[in-house]
């Protein structure tokens, strides 16, 4: 199924709503403009996930963080030369800067290429895979391209850089818990969730492409702001594998903001990062639900953080997203301001009025941190993350864990003998409910029960892979020599605990069974071991991963058959194992 014109449409749709951002954001920069003093630079932006990047935070271990807290991406190619040109030693590709050709014209304006990629992902019995923007790696063969070109001057830049993917989406044995329509056809909603969250556990029967403007943007700047309108993903916060509120696991949304290109620093006081955006988030082709949710959305968030002059390498960090419905497709004035709503039920109903007589509307908020030690060559970071409202101060106080998640990491390099240096990488994330379930009602996480699509763009999480009511840990260790890098990785995943605890929990079981002893074995958890690589000969970067996968339980098949002579030593395991193997190639020119 061609999904192209589908998304070509759906842009020149947005176009006239577009156009009536441009006073707000003339307005927005007049006002920065007087605040910065930086001069002005021609640079471009980084993709998330460039090698240009990994650069970027190896150096910031090496030198600390002053340059930049991270966590605000994607970031400036300004910001990476600079680190690039500070002098960490000898480690080869590590510690040069990667460049592609540019073209001046009469000192006005430079155009550049970003690098070429292509890369075929495979799964060999199940969809696995994240953090891929438009893609979806189903079973079997997934292809993708990247690649585009860049133009800047002093005062405006323009980047074109599309994904173009095409999806095998081969057949693969379908979980129970996917429910089917009236006449016994299946239904490409979320395993376990169903329409409660614009999430396909498949996209549709048959093999698919898709296109995506990526990271293509046309942004006006002057000294250290900028202002504009984009398709790129973006990751907020300083999580290495999972942000949980934006990352680039879901394609970019259409979106207009401003922002800041690097920290601005206030003496005596510390420096800031923000961005504001305003995004037009899609539903997927099959996403269900009644009429009265098939509405346009808009998504209204900021990500803002600060550094203390006296602690430069540290980065406090807020970020917020709300997510209404358009009235008939159009924007109102009070969009604009959503994330100014208060974050108390009692505040709310005193400054908006009642819930049922307000837009709808589904409010999430983290907290961050990162602290980086370059004496140490390590750095730990962290986010705090709510969905839905506390009542009021007291009852956040008393109960912080309320529909909350939580990640927090380490980096680490370790300087070696036989390569240049190791890299570990340790985190742990956590979407899972917590035992308050037992007195007061935990949602999923990423949904809502007024905007249903949830917190997605195109049936895909905007915000931590894993998904709803999942925790995961994750390790890997890398190691890096003259031309390239080689680790390995390992990750547990349980796969929505929330579903597992609320599906037992109503079980009709045995009365014995409803005293402490639930189904505990049968959850769905999958275990990953894996290594990867990549190395740089004569002008290409060659990358290549390979995994195996455990997925215990596989679609929860035999649920419901509980505490009639089945206990965790005479159930049926129904286990499943997929290998998935990724090769990609760029040309660094």
């Amino acid at each position: 199924m061609n999904q192209i014109p589908f998304h070509i449409n759906r842009y020149a749709e947005r176009l006239p709503r577009v156009q009536r951002l441009f006073p707000f954001l003339g307005i927005a920069i007049l006002f920065a403009l007087q605040t910065v003093w930086i001069t002005p630079v021609r640079a471009q932006i980084i993709p998330i996930d460039d090698i240009k990047e990994e650069q970027f935070r190896i150096q910031q271990l090496f030198h600390g963080s002053e340059l930049s807290s991270f966590s605000n991406r994607p970031v400036w190619d300004k910001i990476y030369r600079e680190y690039m040109s500070l002098d960490s030693g000898d480690y080869g590709i590590w510690s040069e800067p990667f460049t592609t050709p540019e073209y001046e014209f009469q000192s006005y304006f430079k155009v550049g290429i970003y690098r070429p990629n292509i890369e075929v992902t495979a799964n060999s019995a199940v969809p696995y895979g994240q953090n891929n923007e438009a893609a979806w790696y189903g079973k079997g063969f997934n292809t993708e391209f990247k690649g585009g070109f860049w133009l800047t001057s002093d005062y405006l830049t323009v980047t074109f850089r599309p994904q173009l993917v095409n999806q095998q989406n081969l057949a693969f044995d379908i979980p129970r818990f996917v429910p089917e329509d009236e006449d016994g056809n299946i239904r490409y909603v979320a395993e376990g969730m169903g329409n409660a969250i614009d999430m396909p556990f498949r996209f549709g029967p048959e093999a698919f492409q898709t296109s995506s403007l990526g990271y293509s943007s046309i942004r006006i700047h002057f000294r250290n702001i900028e202002a504009g309108l984009s398709t790129e993903p973006l990751w907020w916060g300083a999580n290495v594998k999972y942000p949980l509120i934006m990352s680039n696991n879901a394609p970019g949304m259409k979106h207009f903001f401003i922002g800041t290109r690097g920290p601005l620093k206030v003496p005596y006081v510390g420096s800031f990062e923000f961005k504001y955006m305003g995004g037009f988030p899609e539903d997927s082709q099959y996403y269900d639900q009644e009429d009265e949710f098939q509405q346009d959305r808009f998504m209204n968030a900021v990500n803002f953080s600060y550094s203390p002059f006296f602690a430069p390498n540290v980065h406090l960090g807020i970020t917020r997203a709300v997510h209404t419905y358009m009235e008939q497709g159009i924007l109102q004035p009070v969009d604009y301001g959503l994330i100014f709503d208060p974050i108390l039920v009692k505040n709310f109903v005193k400054t908006r009025g009642p819930f049922d007589q307000v837009k709808p509307r589904n409010h999430l908020n983290s907290l961050y941190a990162r602290w980086v030690w370059p004496e140490s060559k390590m750095e730990i970071y962290g986010e705090f993350f709510r969905d839905d409202y506390a009542y009021d101060s007291r009852d956040l106080l008393m109960e912080p864990r309320h529909n909350s998640g939580y990640a927090f990491g380490l980096q680490k390099l370790i300087m070696g003998e036989y390569m240049h240096f190791y890299k570990l990488n340790v985190e742990f994330t956590n979407m899972t409910p917590g035992y308050l379930e037992e007195v007061r009602p935990q949602n999923y996480y990423y949904t809502d029960q007024q905007v249903r699509q949830g917190h997605t763009n195109e049936g895909q999480l905007l915000g931590a892979a894993i998904g709803p009511g999942s925790n995961s840990q994750f390790l890997s260790l890398d190691s890096y020599f003259d031309s390239g890098r080689i680790g390995v990785f390992v990750r547990r995943m349980a796969d929505n605990n929330h579903f597992h605890y609320e599906y037992d929990r109503f079980l009709d079981r045995p009365e014995e069974f409803r005293r402490g002893f639930g189904d505990y074995w049968r959850n769905r958890t999958d275990l990953t071991l894996g290594t990867k690589g990549l190395i740089y000969y004569r002008d290409f970067l060659i990358s290549a991963s390979l995994s195996w996968t455990k997925l215990f339980n596989y679609g929860r098949y035999n649920y419901g058959d509980f505490g009639r002579g089945i206990n965790i030593a005479t159930f049926e395991p129904m286990d499943k194992s997929n290998i998935q193997f990724s090769a990609g190639v760029s040309y660094t020119f």
